[in-house]
């Protein structure tokens, strides 16, 4: 039987964290939902996930519709979107049946690359590799979500690519259904033997795309990988550079937010795969100064009140609050104060 192979490349950065990361799960499931009920899709598509951040991951391997089972989508540090590149073109060689004189082959493959932030690693012999070797014969489109990825750098990939404005009030439903109504329309077109068919974008909630360069941590947030104290788990704490001033009656603290850079965004418990999806954590790590940080987090795990208590081993923890703790990554004990000036501190920072 000819597959029409689908895969839905996911960034699961640090970056990602929080609202996008919950509705790009949900929408994995509502896409599944939605094509089980459409007989043309029934009869050919075959869905694979692969999620990828410093490292990619497959996981779900390219499944049958009516047998995909959904998966978790992981976190992890950086953006390595030439690891994601190359590991996809892996999979495309292992599991896409071509054509020989003999026999037909599989569709051509359709892939959702979604993105909101520039590559950490240098992705250039792996786009070299997709422009001459599977951009003829697969069907790329890159979404830019939030508009944040390098619109350039996207275009070298495919002609497809779109941005859209994850803000905007039911703008993941919009988003999903999109890609829902695209790989349907698809999948007739290839059995009428037509080719790669995409649906109308909603244009309220399409962005201008961005050019960005590349580099090795994404500034647009300062992300922090802590341990929870009591159970060793690991948490990520997320902070937004802000662009506007933060205003304030209190003249003290009108003072105090205009030398601030990031203020804390959300605070999530991670699981033990957030290391083995990251790059190496210790090469190219940047910090941040602790008077540019806006909000304490509490520990997700133990909701101790203080989440970025900073070990001399540089690593971050939380604490209950002053008095002796345990770093749980060094297993050193120390004493730990909130004191009045921590502007000297440099905490270093994931790479987003």
């Amino acid at each position: 039987m000819r597959k029409f192979p689908v895969y839905l490349v996911v960034d699961v950065s640090e970056s990602m964290i929080g609202e996008a990361h919950t509705q790009l799960e949900n929408g994995i499931r509502q896409i599944v939902e939605d094509l089980l009920q459409d007989p043309y899709a029934l009869e050919t598509v075959w869905l694979s996930v692969i999620a990828f951040a410093g490292r990619p991951r497959t996981l779900t391997p390219l499944t049958e519709i009516c047998e995909f089972m959904v998966p978790h989508l992981p976190v992890g540090g950086g953006t390595g979107l030439g690891h994601a590149l190359t590991h996809l073109m892996v999979e495309i060689d292992r599991n896409v049946t071509t054509t020989t004189p003999d026999k037909k082959g599989d569709w051509k493959p359709l892939i959702f690359l979604m993105t909101d932030g520039h590559p950490t690693d240098n992705p250039e012999p792996a786009i070299a590799r997709w422009t001459a070797k599977y951009a003829q014969k697969a069907n790329m489109v890159a979404v830019s979500i939030g508009g944040g990825a390098d619109d350039a750098l996207l275009k070298r990939l495919t002609d497809e690519v779109f941005a859209f404005d994850d803000t905007k009030p039911g703008a993941f439903v919009h988003f999903i259904q999109w890609i829902t109504n695209s790989v349907s329309a698809s999948t007739q077109s290839v059995l009428a033997g037509g080719n790669l068919t995409l649906s109308k974008m909603a244009p309220e909630i399409e962005v201008s795309p961005a050019s960005r360069a590349y580099g090795d941590t994404d500034d647009r947030y300062a992300v922090f990988v802590g341990r929870c104290s009591k159970s060793k788990a690991p948490y990520v704490a997320k902070y937004e550079k802000h662009i506007a001033p933060i205003e304030s009656n209190d003249p003290r603290l009108a003072a105090l937010f205009s030398s601030k850079k990031y203020v804390l965004q959300t605070v999530v418990p991670v699981q033990g795969d957030y290391f083995e999806l990251s790059d190496n954590l210790n090469d190219h790590q940047s910090q941040v100064s602790a008077s540019e940080l806006v909000g304490q987090p509490d520990c997700p795990h133990c909701q101790a009140s203080f989440g970025m208590a900073v070990c001399g081993c540089g690593n971050i923890h939380c604490v209950q609050g002053d008095g002796e703790a345990t770093c749980p990554w060094c297993q050193n004990t120390g004493y730990y104060s909130s004191g009045p000036d921590t502007g000297g501190l440099e905490i270093s920072r994931g790479r987003g």
